[in-house]
């Protein structure tokens, strides 16, 4: 092998091997140097405490969870309850979680109106804190232990802050 060559691979595992203690070092994702905090613990508890979860409330009064990407985009699930998780711990966190849950109720609106998913009209949106026992097959996944309202916004005090 030259003497180029091994010093392009030599480099290439140096950048490898740098960019991974990057991210796990400030626990950052960038594929694909991921420190996976996924797969980096084992869930021992039998509940799933304090989650937060978004709320669509229809004309009607009925509350669903908005899950579907369609409905979140360009959020999901997946990243959503940690993101707002991270607005509501810090400091004025009360004006920023209602602009977020404002913008999230004027992107669902606007995607139902323009028919990009099939979701119900929402009145409002709520942002609740919600507990799980843990069950097989998620067997209870409607029906949490417990749910704390953290904030509300209404659709009509969406249209009067624009």
């Amino acid at each position: 092998m030259t003497l180029r060559r091994q010093i392009l691979i030599h480099l290439l595992i140096a950048g490898v091997i740098a960019g991974s203690l990057y991210d796990i070092v400030t626990s950052q994702e960038h594929w694909p140097f991921s420190d996976y905090p996924m797969f980096s613990t084992i869930h021992r508890k039998s509940t799933l405490d304090n989650w937060y979860r978004v709320f669509g409330v229809t004309p009607d009064g009925q509350e669903r969870a908005i899950l579907r990407y369609s409905e979140l985009w360009p959020l999901d699930q997946s990243r959503l309850p940690l993101g707002i998780r991270r607005i509501d711990q810090s400091a004025g966190s009360e004006t920023r979680v209602r602009a977020a849950l404002e913008d999230i109720l004027r992107r669902y609106e606007a995607r139902r109106a323009a028919g990009r998913h099939r979701g119900p009209p929402l009145k409002a949106i709520r942002l609740y804190s919600v507990s799980w026992d843990l069950e097989p097959d998620a067997a209870n996944i409607d029906r949490p232990r417990s749910k704390r309202l953290i904030a509300e916004v209404a659709l009509s005090q969406v249209a009067a802050s624009r």
